[in-house]
Parts: C-alpha cells; structure tokens; sequence
C-alpha cells in the first residue's frame, strides 16, 4: 500500500492571509429518509460506517514538497488507496483522493493549492 509522504509539512495559515482555514473535515452521512402521505418522516441508516473527507490547503509550499507532492498524487491519482496520517488527529486513515491536482504558484511565497483526502 502507498503512504502519504510524511516530510510534508502540515498546512499552515500566514499572518496576513485571505485563504481562510486551512483544514476542512466533512462527516456524511447515508441516511435514507421518506414522507408518508400523513407527513410522518421514516429514516433509516443505509450504512453503519459514517465515511470522513479532509481538505487541506498549503500556502507558501516550496518548490522540493511541491514536487513531491505532484509525484505522489501522480502515482495514486483518484484511484488508488494509501494511508494518510491526519495532521490534526494525529491518526492514519486508509485513503484516497477526491479530487483533480491543481497548485498555482504564488511567486516568491511558493505554491498554494488546496487536496480532499476521503477515508477508503
């Protein structure tokens, strides 16, 4: 299994920044829900697992964990899974990417782009 490489450095919020938070954790959750004809509302869990997502944005990354970055997420893309270690649990998930790999550089911060892991 791949892992997530380690000596990246964990997202941080510059002083004088408009980014807004640099961690996002979505639960979802799978309930299934009807009306009845009376307006009574039934639900049920359609799956006992609640799946977790993380977003994580990194301002000023230099151009080395750029690029280390790039090549992982170029190896796993969306459709392999690896293990993650949260940055703000401390604890690792089985996981993949959401999402497409888009960095801009923000010259001479370093590279600012934001990745959506979702627990496998």
């Amino acid at each position: 299994m791949y892992v997530f490489p380690t000596d990246i450095p964990e997202p941080i919020i510059p002083a004088a920044s408009n980014s807004g938070s640099t961690y996002t954790e979505v639960l979802t959750d799978s309930t299934i829900t009807s009306t009845t004809d009376a307006n009574y509302k039934i639900t049920r869990p359609r799956t006992t697992r609640v799946i977790g997502s993380w977003t994580y944005t990194w301002i000023g990354l230099s151009d080395e964990n750029y690029e280390k970055l790039k090549a992982f997420w170029k190896k796993v893309r969306t459709s392999e899974e690896f293990e993650f270690k949260n940055y703000t649990d401390g604890k690792t998930y089985r996981c993949r990417f959401v999402d497409k790999f888009s960095f801009r550089l923000d010259y001479p911060v370093g590279w600012y782009g934001s990745l959506q892991f979702e627990e496998v």
